[in-house]
């Protein structure tokens, strides 16, 4: 009898979890919702840290390319690498604004590889190209690298953006905006985001976010949740460019040392190669900003 009821209480647990979404919502977006003068002040803040940013010139661009070195720390990191080893080095391609990208291997037992998505078809190239069943870890990866680098420009689409309030980290002061699709309170399809921007700088230097959707396939995934730190910017063609991603499981730490992963990136560099490397297979329909 023991036995089954342990055996109960754990089945109801993984239920429970099952149902369960992480709420990044602050106190007050919890308590005042949508309003006219939320959406406008936090539309007007990412306003200015986009253009602080350069991001007002990304449209002259199509594509991006950089190498980066992605590692990843401790029995979570084991867990939740989207890379075979734990320490890689990486090449991505991106078309901007859109879910067409590459990964290319450049150290370990996989050096040499490349791994794609176009238009959210997954794809390897070896000797020939392959469309196949997806990877979920590596698909998963590519289009959250890219999301992550052009953070700012994606959340500026948002549909709903709200002023949350304020926040300090680390002895800085920061502007809090909160951004999602379609409701404000949690839903089991769409992600919460909330920009952290400095308010002395004008920068985006935090963004905490929701996982709803990713490849770790058991009860609670939902309630998943981490925080992106973008540091050591570089202006590209005008552009800032944060050249190192530090991202933290659940909450963002004060110490920088206690990252999931962390992302240096190197040789980044706008239009340095033809769109087509990325257009695969002609027949597939044109990407957009979507998931």
């Amino acid at each position: 009898m023991k036995h089954l009821n342990t055996y109960v209480l754990s089945v109801a647990l993984l239920f429970l979890l099952a149902s369960c979404k992480s709420d990044l919502r602050t106190k007050m977006v919890k308590e005042h919702g949508i309003t006219d003068e939320l959406t406008q002040q936090g539309k007007d803040i990412l306003q200015k840290a986009w253009n602080t940013h350069g991001l007002n010139t990304l449209n002259k661009h199509t594509v991006y390319a950089f190498n980066g070195q992605d590692t990843w720390k401790g029995v979570l990191g084991s867990v939740g690498k989207v890379w075979p080893e734990k320490k890689m080095n990486l090449e991505f391609k991106y078309k901007i604004g859109s879910f067409d990208g590459q990964v290319k291997y450049l150290s370990g037992k996989h050096k040499g590889e490349i791994k794609g998505l176009q238009n959210w078809n997954y794809y390897e190239i070896d000797q020939d190209t392959t469309f196949i069943k997806p990877n979920s870890r590596v698909q998963f990866g590519i289009s959250a690298y890219q999301y992550f680098t052009e953070m700012i420009d994606r959340l500026k689409h948002a549909p709903i953006i709200l002023y949350a309030g304020e926040g300090e980290m680390r002895g800085e002061k920061y502007d809090l905006v909160f951004c999602t699709w379609e409701s404000v309170k949690p839903n089991k399809d769409m992600d919460q985001y909330i920009a952290w921007v400095n308010k002395k700088t004008g920068l985006l230097e935090f963004t905490q976010f929701t996982i709803r959707e990713n490849f770790l396939k058991m009860p609670g995934g939902k309630m998943v949740y981490g925080g992106v730190e973008y540091s050591n910017l570089k202006s590209i063609d005008g552009i800032l460019v944060p050249h190192t991603q530090t991202i933290y499981s659940f909450n963002l730490k004060t110490n920088a040392k206690r990252f999931l992963h962390k992302l240096e990136v190197s040789d980044f560099k706008f239009d340095s190669f033809p769109l087509d490397d990325l257009k695969i297979n002609k027949t597939i329909a044109k990407s957009g900003d979507f998931k």
